[in-house]
């Protein structure tokens, strides 16, 4: 149904805004009328969102943060503690949101629920906001009565990811910005200074240093085809990220990823802590464990670990245990099947699973602050390297003409 933003009087004779849902904007101008409202302005609101994206070019706009999607579950999750019904819970949110779009979807899920849907059927129709683990954890929270708990637990779980993201983030900022502005400095040398040296050099009829060769050679060649160097750089990367995209090529870049020197350590904790951590929510909000292990499947976010759950899923589906066919697997740590195989005979997996991914949370943050501390200097002492070749390249010729007019 459509999503329309108006702008109008109210019986009082002041000028509101809102957003309303209608089949078509003489159904909306009369919704308003019934409620005394008197539209000035009436637009469809992906018109709106659409026009914005041409005037820009790129898709801002439809961006949402996951801090506001977090921030709605729980103001949700504290509104139907109340006793409100849920129509009204929903009305309550949508006026506390500021997001657009957000508030759009929101405003579609409300209509939904007027229809007669549920709650978790009505945010099924909105899967780039609230994936599978949402609408199933939801209608879980609706069959058990236990709604409101349900969202605080989903909000606790959207925000544990999203602040193991940001420390990750944060952490390889200052790496990555000495990375560039060394780049940078580079760039600079070799399109400003260097020419004006090499050009110095030149006229003399020198017998230059290899290092100063070097450099004339890699001076000359950027100068000469830098349009063919662009375009190389954007072919090594496009043609890579295209490849992964694909499903063969994306099982490939999982396979390289787990091996990778220190960063697949990584990239399999990281993986072991997400699939671990959605699972135990799914488990705590009495999802049955086959079905909870497939829709946290997908949560690892690697081909190879998904494929070995699947494995595991047949498993536990035939009356096996879980820790035996993870274990087979051979992508999950000892640690992690001990700690399992305890949940399943004292009857606790759901608090063993959320050990576990606590656990792997906190070695990934000091596993990425390690890194960070050996990249830095690691960083500084390359591009030092860099430099100097570069001013020793100037220097030496320099030195042999003082030499030669003493």
């Amino acid at each position: 149904m459509p999503v329309y933003q108006y702008i109008a009087f109210n019986r009082k004779g002041k000028k509101v805004k809102g957003i309303i849902t209608a089949d078509g904007p003489v159904s909306a101008r009369m919704r308003l009328s019934q409620e005394s409202i008197y539209p000035l302005e009436l637009k469809e609101l992906s018109r709106v969102e659409k026009s914005k994206r041409r005037s820009w070019g790129i898709s801002i706009f439809q961006r949402i943060d996951p801090q506001e999607i977090t921030t709605a579950l729980r103001q949700l999750s504290t509104l139907v503690s109340s006793g409100l019904p849920l129509i009204d819970c929903l009305n309550g949110l949508i006026e506390q949101i500021e997001n657009q779009r957000l508030k759009t979807i929101f405003t579609q899920i409300r209509e939904k629920v007027v229809e007669g849907n549920s709650l978790s059927q009505a945010i099924s129709y909105h899967p780039h906001i609230f994936g599978e683990i949402y609408v199933n954890m939801i209608r879980a929270g609706e069959n058990s009565g236990a709604l409101d708990i349900i969202l605080e637990r989903l909000a606790d779980f959207s925000e544990r990811r999203m602040k193991l993201k940001r420390r990750i983030e944060s952490s390889l900022a200052y790496p990555l910005f000495l990375i560039f502005i060394s780049t940078v400095i580079v760039i600079f040398l070799m399109s400003f200074v260097m020419p004006k040296v090499i050009s110095i050099f030149e006229g003399m009829k020198l017998a230059l240093p290899l290092s100063t060769r070097i450099l004339i050679f890699f001076t000359h060649f950027m100068r000469s085809y830098w349009p063919l160097v662009i375009l190389g750089i954007i072919l090594a990367i496009s043609i890579p990220y295209i490849y992964i995209r694909t499903e063969k090529g994306r099982v490939l870049w999982d396979t390289l990823r787990l091996r990778i020197p220190l960063l697949g350590k990584l990239h399999q904790k990281a993986s072991i802590a997400r699939f671990t951590r959605t699972l135990s929510l799914l488990l705590q909000s009495g999802i049955p464990l086959v079905d909870a292990l497939e829709i946290s499947r997908h949560s690892a976010g690697n081909r190879i670990i998904e494929r070995g759950i699947e494995e595991v899923i047949r498993q536990v589906g035939e009356g096996k245990d879980l820790a035996t066919p993870l274990k087979n697997t051979g992508r999950f740590p000892p640690v992690v099947i001990q700690l399992i195989r305890a949940g399943e005979q004292s009857g606790e997996l759901e608090k063993m699973l959320s050990k576990a991914a606590d656990l792997y949370e906190d070695e990934v943050d000091t596993t990425v602050q390690y890194l960070t501390r050996v990249l830095e200097p690691g960083v500084i002492l390359f591009m030092g390297v860099v430099v100097g070749f570069i001013v020793m390249a100037i220097l030496l010729p320099i030195f042999d003409i003082s030499g030669g007019i003493k």
